[in-house]
């Protein structure tokens, strides 16, 4: 048996299955109807009359025109100011290991913020200074070790000892293989000058 439904562009009648998602009654009527929805509007920068489709709101209709009119520059201040605002992104074990990094008796000073590369924490331990990378082993990016970016970064470095950590013992590990091994005790068999 067949069902009828109404026609979204012409609004007539039309016969159709009991399951049919069909919502126009031709291949004319639903090109006519996708053209009804799409949005319009005059571009922001070259003033050009444009449509596209309404699942989108666009602005400028190309993207030299974004370009040209500063949106990527735009884009960027944007993006600075919500870093500032909420701060980067940090894994979910960073603030136990540099809490215990300080209770070790280190100093830290946490770069997470930098970006591009950097390791996340500078630490001074020992007399000495290590960049220390912190990776979340629960998560798939954590497990994953170091991304393009932070290999490069490791690869140019030129200083002194860097470390990946995932976990408070890891970098205690790490702070503790900083310190001098202790000289071995030679018994003094005399004195000097006697």
């Amino acid at each position: 048996m067949r069902y009828a439904k109404i026609c979204k562009s012409c609004e007539q009648q039309f016969p159709c299955g009991k399951t049919s998602n069909v919502i126009t009654c031709s291949i004319e009527c639903r090109l006519a109807y996708r053209e009804e929805k799409k949005g319009k509007a005059n571009c922001l920068h070259c003033g050009k009359y444009f449509t596209f489709s309404p699942s989108t709101k666009k602005i400028y209709c190309t993207y030299a025109c974004h370009l040209a009119s500063g949106g990527a520059w735009r884009a960027g201040i944007a993006a600075q100011k919500a870093l500032m605002k909420y701060g980067a992104k940090k894994d979910a074990n960073h603030h136990e290991i540099v809490n215990a990094l300080k209770e070790a008796g280190a100093y830290v000073l946490d770069m997470s913020h930098v970006g591009a590369g950097f390791p996340d924490l500078i630490v001074g331990a020992h007399q000495k200074t290590m960049l220390m990378e912190i990776k979340n082993p629960k998560t798939a990016y954590g497990r994953r070790g170091l991304n393009k970016n932070q290999i490069k970064w490791k690869e140019q470095w030129l200083g002194g000892p860097y470390s990946v950590v995932d976990s408070i013992e890891a970098a205690i590990r790490a702070i503790n293989s900083m310190a001098d091994p202790k000289p071995p005790e030679v018994p003094i068999e005399g004195v000097v000058g006697e």
